[in-house]
């Protein structure tokens, strides 16, 4: 069996020492920028890799003790105006949750706006090397459809990790909230409170932005109920006001409970004046608070944060750097939260049989 080539072997072939073998590859700012970049041309030129079995035992070791500081890692804000993911949910609990780990795991979380670099993600890469920062982190883009170059931003030289489906290209490490299975596990609750007419009102830019993963969710519950409690999916848009509309779709349809996936389920709480005589459930994707007036999902989105960190974190310390051939797809569970909105109904409304014949008396 062909020996593997180790750090004794590249400290040799460089003179250098292993300890100083060791921090180059780990692009420890102790060591000189020309000195790490000769370091690993040759640890590329041997063919070099990491002991998977030392590489955890050094991360065992590291765990086992009191985190100091072990470098920067990059929040890159890709928004015009960055000031509003700063402070909306689930934004600013994705950053809060990534700065609780940070601290945690002895690195510091730094944001970099890319307004401030003339959104030139050329000029942020060469900034975040000078810096010798290693790991990046890319909360959820502005534009649902994101495409960043390797002309634009030099992925060699950095672990990265984004959140969300915005970022289409490149496809990196993903961490994520699980919204297909929230989803499904919002519609599961509402028919175990007693519903049976669940509706939906999605959200056509929210769709593209989650890769229709709630809406699909959503759907293949639907799929078990009997064809007499089937609602189409009212969608709405950000270009105009779709309230009018969304009436309609009520009164036609007259659901017993919606499944909201607008904003903080704006929609179906206008609808409450729509009904005043009649019990309707209202659920919501993006609950933050337990307990609270609003029913639905808590995404649980400090914790999406803590498992980017912990992906980054990871990629530096095995030295894995530049876009992966097979990207990872990180899965955040949601919780359910009851709330005032969804009341338990059972024995109230149990039937839509039982609906239609009192409509015919």
């Amino acid at each position: 069996m062909e020996k593997r080539p180790t750090m004794r072997d590249i400290a040799k072939l460089a003179k250098v020492s292993g300890v100083t073998v060791s921090l180059a590859l780990r692009k420890h700012s102790s060591i000189p920028l020309k000195t790490r970049e000769r370091i690993e041309a040759i640890a590329r030129q041997i063919g070099y890799r990491p002991d998977p079995a030392l590489s955890a035992l050094m991360a065992y070791r590291r765990g086992a003790k009191p985190s100091g500081y072990q470098g920067t890692i990059a929040w890159v804000n890709t928004h015009v105006h960055p000031e509003y993911v700063r402070h909306s949910p689930p934004f600013s609990l994705y950053c809060q949750g990534a700065q609780e780990r940070c601290i945690g795991l002895g690195y510091k979380l730094e944001e970099f706006p890319l307004i401030d670099y003339n959104m030139s993600f050329r000029r942020l890469s060469t900034v975040l090397y000078s810096r010798n920062i290693q790991g990046v982190i890319f909360p959820p883009q502005e534009r649902h459809q994101a495409h960043v170059s390797t002309i634009s931003f030099n992925w060699d030289r950095f672990s990265s990790v984004a959140l969300g489906f915005t970022l289409v290209r490149p496809q990196l490490h993903t961490v994520v909230p699980a919204q297909y299975r929230s989803a499904r596990l919002a519609v599961r609750k509402l028919r175990s409170l007693g519903y049976r007419r669940i509706g939906c009102i999605g959200n056509e830019i929210l769709n593209k932005r989650t890769d229709s993963n709630f809406l699909g969710g959503y759907l293949v519950e639907q799929c078990q109920f009997p064809m007499d409690c089937h609602i189409p999916v009212f969608t709405m848009t950000r270009e105009r006001d779709c309230m009018p509309e969304c009436r309609k779709w009520y009164r036609a349809h007259k659901p017993d409970a919606i499944l909201d996936f607008s904003e903080r389920a704006s929609y179906s709480l206008q609808l409450l004046g729509s009904a005043p005589n009649r019990k309707l459930g209202i659920a919501s994707i993006d609950v933050q608070d337990e307990p609270s007036e609003l029913a639905g999902i808590n995404q649980n989105s400090r914790l999406v944060g803590c498992a980017a960190v912990d992906e980054v974190v990871g990629l530096i310390l095995a030295n894995k750097r530049g876009i992966p051939d097979i990207p990872k797809r990180v899965l955040i569970e949601g919780s359910w939260v009851n709330g005032l909105s969804a009341p338990r109904i059972t024995g109230t409304v149990s039937s839509t049989g039982a609906r239609a014949r009192a409509s015919r008396q």
